[in-house]
């Protein structure tokens, strides 16, 4: 089960009380993924230790530094000493934070990949109710916060604790009284800074949301950009984005005007620590209570370190905030369940004859829909049988293919394969018997040869099936007018080829295929007459002996099938071959009536062949 992380369900509670929340989420990302490169972290943590070490130790030599001069002695070796320090700094430091920092790339590589592949075997419905902007944002800003906090927040959290613990111990050790007068405007000053934190905690989650919001927005209007345009909705488009993008900029200005008096109020407590041991201390060095000058000006050096550790906790605060929303998001991805039944059947060998698929009473209603897309369906399909499919838009007939397909998962009992419940069977085993070429074609911006040899690498593309794929998807000719031929891009969802070279694109490389089970979702819709002519005797005879399904509103596509199943909102309402059900006044007889007189002005010999 997911996670219940409460910022990510409407509720915005403070940092430090849901710290039960935190706890479980980081510990189970640390097993999942940093677990692996705890070598690297003791490390890291080794080189911290000795960079907060020689910083405390500065204070230190300019401690003794002070108090030869005041003496009259050189200090020359306790500036040589401040110098190696400094260089020593500079070199543990920068080793730590490449030990730190480093494992979080390795770690945001992981995990993207992880979501990735995860992605790829959710369903359909999953998609239908996570935006791909939403999506988007939890792999890209989300996966930014993560590593933030797997590499710069562990580092802050140890430096934080090491500062604080060495130079407060440095501190008392020093005098007492004196660390005490300064630890209560420090105390203050955390007190402000906690209630600082809770504000930017509810500020940041819906911040990290309306990111993931305006992601979405601008996904979508780029992709309908072309519509936009068309219907010169460009201006109601920017008033959208101008709205999404204002309260997003409204957020931002909170985050900042918080910030920008949280960490002032911090520094300006140090700067009153400051004077308090002027005051108190230069009192003691005045009456020579045993404090001497070099204690003083060492004293004020670990004041400034300590401030300094109080504002580094405020930027691990706020780091740590950021990578638990975003962490807590990645896993809602990553816990997301399928909803699919666990495989208890392995899918049938394809039989002599070929697959036979059985429906029996098929209902299926989207998960937004108030209305079932189909109700009581029940038809089969014999094994290496041709069944097309026929119905009016809005009659289920997409519906239907993606059940098949399991792009939805149908449910359990209604759709048989070879005598097996689909829904139990393994999708990835399912989906390799299955070739499916959608209603909308879609292209990668690869190659024309990449887009069919899709299953292949390139490398392992056989020539011979390629070829024939392309002659049987009547697209071979059309590669003449291409630049480079098999080797032409085609562009992003396939933008430089027509509808129809698309479409053909698409069925050869359902062709290139071993399929067992063909299903055709309206594949002809965009081709011109010829082309059509040409790709149904190409179909036939490429699918001959093959269990195909064929949807389409065109009845020329259909005459040939050996059976038709004709839907009408949802149901199915008549079956039977092509003579038959091309008289009477059904669905099927009206549509076909009306194409003969569509298709009068195509030749003869077409029309005659029909």
């Amino acid at each position: 089960p997911c996670l219940a992380i409460p910022a990510l369900t409407g509720h915005h509670p403070a940092f430090f009380s849901d710290s039960g929340g935190l706890m479980a989420l980081l510990l189970r990302f640390w097993r999942d993924y940093p677990n692996r490169y705890r070598l690297w972290y003791g490390l890291g943590l080794l080189c911290l230790l000795a960079t907060t070490g020689l910083t405390v130790a500065i204070p230190a030599f300019v401690q003794w530094a002070v108090d030869a001069l005041n003496t009259g002695q050189s200090a020359t070796g306790w500036a040589i000493a401040v110098l190696g320090a400094g260089i020593g700094i500079m070199i543990v430091r920068t080793l730590s934070r490449t030990l730190f920092f480093n494992p979080g790339r390795a770690v945001e590589f992981r995990m993207k990949s992880d979501m990735f592949d995860h992605l790829l075997k959710m369903p359909q419905r999953f998609f239908d109710e996570m935006k791909a902007g939403d999506i988007i944002s939890r792999g890209t800003n989300d996966a930014n916060s993560m590593r933030a906090l797997i590499g710069f927040a562990s580092l802050q959290l140890f430096n934080v604790i090491f500062v604080l613990v060495l130079t407060s111990g440095r501190m008392f050790s020093m005098d007492v009284m004196l660390t005490l007068y300064c630890l209560v405007p420090l105390a203050i000053a955390a007190v402000i800074l906690r209630w600082a934190v809770r504000k930017m905690f509810a500020v940041f989650a819906q911040h990290i949301r309306q990111v993931a919001s305006l992601s979405a927005r601008i996904l979508e209007t780029y992709s309908g950009v072309a519509l936009l345009q068309a219907y010169n909705a460009l201006p109601g488009a920017m008033t959208r984005f101008d709205k999404e993008n204002l309260y997003l900029l409204e957020l931002a200005e909170k985050l900042l005007r918080i910030r920008s008096w949280m960490l002032p109020v911090v520094s300006v407590t140090g700067n009153l620590c400051v004077v308090i041991v002027l005051f108190v201390g230069g009192g003691m060095v005045i009456e020579g209570e045993g404090f001497t000058i070099g204690q003083l000006a060492g004293y004020i050096v670990y004041v400034n370190i300590l401030v300094g550790g109080i504002i580094s906790f405020g930027w691990l605060i706020g780091s740590v905030q950021r990578g638990y929303l975003g962490l807590g998001r990645m896993y809602e991805v990553l816990d997301a369940e399928s909803g699919r039944t666990e495989p208890t059947a392995a899918l049938p060998e394809r039989p002599a004859g070929g697959h036979d698929i059985v429906v029996r009473d098929l209902s299926f209603t989207h998960p937004d829909a108030d209305t079932p897309v189909l109700q009581n369906v029940d038809f089969s399909v014999a094994p290496g049988e041709t069944l097309g499919i026929f119905g009016l838009t809005g009659s289920g007939k997409s519906t239907l293919l993606n059940l098949l397909s399991r792009v939805y998962d149908p449910p359990p009992g209604s759709v048989t394969i070879s005598g097996v419940d689909v829904t139990t069977v393994p999708t990835q085993d399912y989906w390799r018997a299955v070739a499916y070429v959608p209603q909308e074609a879609f292209l990668f911006s690869k190659t024309v040869a990449e887009n069919i040899a899709l299953a292949d690498p390139p490398e392992a593309v056989d020539q011979t099936r390629l070829k024939q794929a392309l002659a049987d998807a009547a697209l071979a000719d059309d590669l003449t007018g291409f630049d480079k031929g098999l080797d032409t891009l085609v562009g992003e969802r396939g933008v430089t080829v027509s509808g129809g070279q698309r479409q053909r694109t698409a069925l050869a490389r359902a062709f290139y295929r071993d399929f067992d089970v063909l299903l055709l979702d309206d594949v002809m819709s965009a081709v011109d007459h010829a082309t059509e002519h040409a790709l149904i005797e190409s179909l036939y005879r490429r699918t001959a002996g093959r269990t195909t399904l064929v949807v389409s509103h065109r009845i020329s596509v259909l005459a040939k099938a050996d059976r038709i199943i004709v839907l009408d909102e949802g149901r199915l309402i008549a079956e039977g071959q092509h003579a038959d059900l091309a008289v009477g006044d059904g669905p099927y007889a009206r549509a076909w009536a009306l194409q003969k007189v569509v298709d009068a002005d195509a030749p003869a010999e077409e029309v005659a062949d029909v």
